[in-house]
């Protein structure tokens, strides 16, 4: 057994060691959105390790009205590991050997394709990997986040309508990569309402999903702004008035609470191209209509302006799981580039 195990150890080094020349061609990274591929022994799979593996990939995401994981996670063998699974998006390979000299967490990219990610965790027993993996687990999901985010903002990015898009940048002074789809329902100087609509089957019927991209600038006075009281009262000023409800009288609001239930958003503070970024998840409701679900929303300074700039994606699917809609709403706010003041 310890044969085979170094056997494998082996031959797995050999694959990340760079032996394969990549020099030339390399295909595109392929995967479902949200997927992360495990390389580990059925056995570890099924023992511990494999444990520690789900608990962190696939933790609830925050700020959706129902649970949801935060990746689609699959396990395969390194035996079982062949042409067509090497090129996966992400990957999390698991290292696990008494003769391993390269320990810790690793992260590699574009290996065996374009757009790909291999998170690579080496320990030379399970309790060393186990622990190894609760210490770097939490910025191993994170780094996944970011390379799925940038690889669904690249789609994005090749789906643009520069119309909408264009129609958006004359008026608030951003930019955008708005994918076909969408159209602008209400503008003005300082805030705008954007939507798309679809019909999307499931279960021999038809569900109508709406994703909405709402646009909002106030004038910057503080870093006291960055709480989430303040922009959630921000938010709940701008759509009261921009985005209307299915019923007459009805607008869009945050939900703050639920009897008992604190609902009340989450945020974090996060990179922007350079600048500082404020992301808040939380869920929406409609005052005067049964309505809601999930948005999402970035916001950051245009000191040039000396405006705050807040970019929000929301979406309605109540048929549906809402992961992968939030997951490219938020591709789509951090595709958000400011415009300068010497821009023509």
């Amino acid at each position: 057994m310890i044969i085979r195990l170094s056997v494998l150890a082996a031959a797995l080094a050999l694959l990340l060691a760079g032996c394969v020349d990549n020099s030339g061609y390399l295909p595109e990274s392929a995967g479902g959105q949200g997927e992360v591929l495990v390389v580990m022994s059925k056995g570890h799979w099924e023992g511990e390790p494999g444990a520690a593996v789900r608990s962190i990939l696939e933790q609830p995401i925050e700020g959706l009205p129902q649970r949801e994981p935060r990746f689609k996670v699959a396990q395969v063998t390194l035996e079982n590991f062949g042409s067509l699974l090497t090129v996966h998006h992400s990957l999390l390979v698991a290292v696990i050997d008494p003769n391993e000299d390269t320990l810790g967490m690793q992260v590699l990219r574009d290996r065996y394709a374009k757009g790909q990610l291999i998170i690579r965790m080496a320990a030379k027993d399970p309790v060393s990997w186990i622990a190894l993996m609760q210490q770097e687990g939490y910025n191993a999901a994170n780094v996944i986040e970011d390379h799925q985010r940038q690889r669904v903002g690249q789609r994005l990015m090749r789906e643009k309508d520069a119309v909408v898009a264009n129609k958006v940048r004359d008026v608030q002074h951003l930019e955008l990569d708005i994918p076909g789809g969408y159209h602008v329902m209400k503008q003005n100087d300082s805030a705008a309402w954007l939507q798309r609509d679809r019909i999307v089957q499931s279960g021999g019927l038809e569900h109508n999903v709406i994703e909405g991209l709402l646009i909002h600038t106030h004038r910057y006075t503080s870093d006291s702004t960055f709480s989430v009281p303040f922009l959630v009262d921000q938010r709940d000023s701008t759509t009261k008035y921009l985005v209307e409800g299915p019923n007459a009288g009805s607008y869009m609001n945050v939900q703050r609470g639920f009897e008992d239930m604190d609902l009340m958003p989450t945020s974090r503070a996060v990179s922007l191209q350079g600048r500082y970024g404020y992301l808040m998840r939380g869920l929406f409701g409609m005052h005067g209509a049964k309505m809601g679900g999930p948005f999402v929303s970035l916001s950051t300074v245009d000191e040039e302006r000396g405006r705050l700039v807040t970019v929000e994606g929301f979406v309605y699917a109540p048929q549906f799981d809402k992961r992968e809609y939030v997951r490219e709403l938020e591709a789509l706010i951090f595709s958000l580039r400011i415009t300068p003041l010497t821009s023509p």
